[in-house]
């Protein structure tokens, strides 16, 4: 973790996602003291689309659930 204090914090503003891509972690200070830790925030995930997300679903063969739900009834 690289400490950082307000005036380094400035001027590095343009480049802070670089700096944060390669340490991960900065522990900003001033006049000596931990003021913050800042840390990157993850990238989302791509969320598939709805149609790919049925496509890949299983499909139950027709009167499969039928089945299930009376199995599940009579067992109790």
């Amino acid at each position: 973790m690289r400490t950082i204090n307000v005036r380094e914090l400035r001027n590095a503003m343009p480049h802070l996602r670089e700096t944060l891509a390669q340490e991960q972690e900065l522990l900003l200070v001033s006049h000596g003291e931990p003021l913050a830790r800042i840390l990157p925030v993850p990238r989302k995930r791509e969320v598939p689309s709805l149609a790919a997300h049925r496509a890949a679903m299983k499909t139950l063969a027709p009167g499969t659930l039928e089945g299930l739900i009376r199995q599940e009834r009579e067992q109790g």
